[in-house]
């Protein structure tokens, strides 16, 4: 992605931090949200503290890009990355 690209992906994003709270993977793969945040979420304003380093702070962190979330199905689906994949693959 170049860098213009890279801003405007990221500006999508709401800040929800939905994605960045540990999840639980059950016997058939199923992967449940928990209530606990990543380390480095700060919960009142939903930013990672980390951020230009979370991929190698945090060896569980996915980087959200196009391709990844198209492969991912524990987003929620009022994640804004979700909802632009979908009007992609729709429209």
């Amino acid at each position: 992605m170049s860098e213009a690209e890279l801003q405007h992906w990221e500006s999508l994003c709401h800040q929800c931090g939905q994605c960045c709270f540990e999840k639980k993977i059950d016997e058939q793969g199923r992967v449940y949200p928990t209530g606990t945040p990543c380390r480095f979420l700060d919960i009142h304003s939903r930013l990672c503290r980390v951020y230009s380093q979370r991929i190698s702070a945090e060896s569980d962190c996915i980087p959200l890009t196009p391709e990844t979330v198209a492969e991912l199905d524990w987003l929620p689906r009022d994640c804004a990355y979700v909802k632009w994949r979908e009007e992609r693959v729709e429209g």
